[in-house]
């Protein structure tokens, strides 16, 4: 039971994922997802009390899948600097994908009518930086980079790593970016952190 519970969950988060790509937040509606889902408003509802409950967790959900592994793999590496580097470029890859880009955008146009902004930062890209201030705050303990606030440092690296075309592409005054410059756009956003925080090369 608890298996075909998962995958109707499943079920319910793809057709809400597509009906918000079409339709944006304000103009979907749980009626439309349960339509495209097949079911009843009764069944969506039970599993999600809120249409904005339900944006949040498709949202989360593509996090989970595709965000964690990146802080996982930030944390596993031996190397800062090559987690750095590493991060940099997955992360670029990852923010600047066409449905990451419409999502993000359905946010930042709801986030000053509502909650959403708030309650998805809070359940979701907080605690995978969070973690990445616990890894900084290891790295200046051990002498690998200069001392400083390590919230403010993963701010300002999450910062580097969405400025230039990646900032163009979220505002629509780029279409698209090659993948030259996105390589060049994450190796500059490295390049910046590890010279402003002093990042000493490891052994």
């Amino acid at each position: 039971m608890q298996v075909k519970n998962q995958e109707r969950r499943l079920a319910i988060l793809e057709a809400a994922k597509s009906v918000f790509l079409e339709r944006g937040y304000a103009g979907a509606s749980m009626a439309q997802v349960s339509a495209r889902l097949g079911g009843s408003k009764q069944t969506l509802y039970s599993y999600f009390a809120s249409k904005e409950d339900l944006f949040i967790a498709v949202m989360l959900e593509r996090g989970a899948a595709q965000v964690q592994p990146l802080f996982e793999a930030f944390r596993n590496q031996e190397s800062l600097n090559l987690a750095v580097q590493d991060f940099a470029l997955a992360f670029v890859r990852f923010i600047t994908a066409e449905e990451i880009l419409a999502f993000r955008r359905i946010v930042y146009a709801e986030g000053a009518k509502s909650e959403l902004g708030k309650l998805f930062y809070e359940n979701g890209p907080k605690r995978g930086w969070s973690r990445m201030a616990e890894d900084f705050a290891a790295a200046m303990d051990q002498g690998l980079m200069r001392r400083a606030d390590p919230w403010v440092a993963v701010n300002q690296f999450h910062a580097l790593c969405e400025a230039g075309p990646v900032q163009r592409l979220l505002e629509g005054s780029l279409l698209r970016v090659d993948e030259q410059d996105l390589v060049g756009a994450a190796k500059a956003a490295a390049d910046t952190f590890i010279r402003a925080y002093g990042l000493q090369v490891e052994g």
